[in-house]
Parts: structure tokens; sequence; C-alpha cells
């Protein structure tokens, strides 16, 4: 069993045309592997848009793609935390409370 490595890149995608415009993607991959050798080890792979290069006519443009979800998720996540740590401290009181 090896410790799992994790590798981060930035691949550009196929070019795509339209009209007078050349459309470049890109994509941020993440690959962690870990575990045994071979077939049998932990291999997760996650893919997610970055950017959208536009060259036209005009020049070109980098656009952003905005991790939306990630985004709207982040206030739930704090939220959760905080009603798991009052909840360790009521139980804490409450049996500090039980043992006088």
């Amino acid at each position: 069993m090896t410790i799992p490595t994790q590798r981060i890149q930035m691949v550009a995608g196929t070019p795509i045309e339209v009209g007078s415009r050349r459309l470049l993607p890109s994509v941020m991959v993440s690959t962690l592997r870990g575990g045994a050798a071979g077939p049998a080890g932990l291999r997760v792979v996650r893919l997610r848009p970055v950017s959208l290069v536009v060259d036209g006519p005009d020049g070109a443009r980098w656009l952003p793609i905005p991790n939306a979800l990630a985004e709207t998720l982040a206030p739930f996540l704090v939220a959760s935390v905080g009603v798991a740590a009052l909840s360790i401290v009521l139980m804490v009181l409450i049996r500090l409370m039980r043992g006088r």
C-alpha cells in the first residue's frame, strides 16, 4: 500500500470553429492515485471546466467559468459544521450537568 498522490493538470481542449471565431476550452484534471499497484489500486479522476478563450477578428478574450456549485454549497457546509460543533458542546454540557 502506498501513500496516495495527487496530480493536477490544465488541459486545453480541441478548438471549436464557429463562424470566424475559434473557441479554445480548458479543463482542470485532478487525478488521485494510491493503494495497491495495478487495477486493484485507488484511482479517482475529477474534471472541471475552467475557462474558454474566444479568438476572433477583434482579438482574443479569456472567459473564466466560475465554480458555481462550490460557491452555492459553501454556506451549507459552514452551517453543517456549526450545527455539529454546537451539538457536541451541548452533549458535553449535558453530561457535566448530570454528573453533578
